[in-house]
């Protein structure tokens, strides 16, 4: 059994989330971890030296795309662990899941930085106005909380799900069939409202600067535009 660090937990759920393994038969293969553009200061700032941390390496970024951007890594010991871990091998998507070590372990900060790696790469903080009652302020700006993650993986939904219930955290959990062509059916999970935001940024928290700048902006102001760049909150921020 591998010796779990909240560390590697993370990068279980990072992998979870925007990664892609691929073995071949001679042995060798590679560990592909992607997401867009606008995360470019996570990957360099976080993912990468996560990663180059956890496995004595020395991983470079590489720009997949004018849309993506992550790594590329050849090293085995990265798909060592990864398939010690119960990943699977080529695509994932629909039955990738929580490890079996991280989903029955005692250790709680575990079971956080699984759930911390996976909304930084597979989850969205938004606020909505709210139209009830007469108070002005909420009917004008985007003030509400949702924490939402989306997965194609029916296992991982209900994995997450038995996390969840193990913090006390109240979701909300649908399922619907994506608009995306070849894409199949999406299972929502949704975290509502104040408490259940800050119980999240207590407990889990996020190391995204696309996330942590809404959560920023919206502890800042009482609310936070939606459709707003990163760049745009970085200079909200920087406002008195």
């Amino acid at each position: 059994m591998v010796e779990l660090t909240p560390e590697l937990a993370e990068i279980c759920g990072i992998h979870a989330g925007d990664g892609y393994m691929r073995c071949r038969e001679n042995g060798k293969g590679e560990v592909q971890i992607c997401g867009s553009m606008q995360e470019k200061d996570f990957y360099d700032s976080h993912i990468i030296p996560l990663f180059n941390k956890c496995f004595g390496l020395s991983i470079a970024s590489k720009t997949f795309s004018s849309k993506t951007y992550g790594f590329v890594s050849y090293d085995k010991s990265i798909r060592d662990f990864l398939l010690a871990m119960g990943f699977p091998k080529g695509k994932k998507s629909n039955i990738v899941r929580v490890p079996e070590q991280i989903l029955k372990s005692c250790d709680g900060t575990l079971a956080c930085r699984f759930l911390r790696g996976i909304f930084d790469t597979d989850g969205n903080l938004t606020f909505r106005k709210s139209y009830a009652g007469i108070n002005v302020f909420n009917n004008l700006h985007n003030h509400y909380p949702i924490i939402k993650i989306t997965t194609t993986s029916k296992f991982l939904a209900e994995n997450i799900i038995t996390l969840l219930h193990r913090f006390d955290i109240t979701f909300f959990y649908f399922s619907r069939d994506s608009k995306k062509v070849n894409e199949g059916r999406q299972y929502n999970i949704t975290i509502s409202g104040l408490d259940g935001l800050e119980k999240w940024m207590t407990l889990v928290g996020t190391k995204n600067r696309v996330q942590l700048t809404k959560y920023l902006v919206w502890k800042k102001f009482g609310y936070c535009p939606t459709n707003t760049t990163l760049e745009q909150r970085e200079e909200m921020l920087k406002t008195q």
